[in-house]
């Protein structure tokens, strides 16, 4: 009952941040498809390409070890005219071959940069750290994800990706050595479009 209710909690606030962020927005959303070697991420946003605040969400697809689905905000802060600096916060929904416990939710914080060129090309770069909730362990099973690549946008509506993107789940409370401790849900370059409406 009390695992439920801290569930509740968190998404709510995460749902009523979001319902705030999203009243000061009036920016396209975005979809963005990319693929990898054994996994594809789709993910979709409103105000990821402005300045100011926005939210995200993806869902990374692997063939063979596992799943996420995360939700989260963040805020678009321009440096200067060529850099910008975004940082998030979201919860990570995990499913993976080795967990014992079936889905498990993290809260992750973390942080992207993005050089722009010029109006074509541009190099970006995100980490996100997170922890599972609701553990009781000493050492709470941890989440990474990073990813890496440089953008090309030929027309205004329409970008092309390539990079590297690596995401591991830490499996601390393994019940037996027979269980792996780190989970590679991706680890490969990946080529992707975004596009937004």
């Amino acid at each position: 009952m009390l695992k439920r209710f801290i569930t509740g909690s968190i998404l709510s606030f995460v749902l009523l941040t979001g319902i705030m962020v999203t009243s000061q927005m009036s920016y396209a959303a975005e979809g963005v498809v990319s693929v990898g070697r054994y996994n594809t991420m789709l993910s979709i946003g409103a105000g990821t390409n402005t300045k100011g605040p926005f939210l995200s969400g993806s869902l990374l697809y692997t063939y063979y070890k596992g799943n996420t689905f995360d939700l989260g905000f963040g805020y678009n802060m321009d440096i200067r005219k060529s850099f910008r600096l975004y940082p998030s916060v979201k919860v990570v929904f995990s499913k993976y071959e080795e967990s014992t416990n079936g889905t498990k939710m993290s809260l992750a914080i973390g942080t992207g940069i993005k050089y722009f060129f010029d109006s074509y090309w541009s190099i970006y770069s995100q980490y996100h750290y997170g922890l599972e909730c609701f553990s009781i362990k000493k050492n709470p099973n941890s989440y990474h994800a990073l990813h890496a690549g440089v953008q090309f946008k030929p027309i205004s509506k329409i970008s092309l990706e390539a990079g590297y993107r690596y995401i591991i789940l830490n499996n601390n409370n393994a019940p037996s050595s027979g269980y792996a401790s780190i989970e590679y849900l991706a680890k490969s370059p990946y080529l992707g479009i975004s596009v937004l409406f």
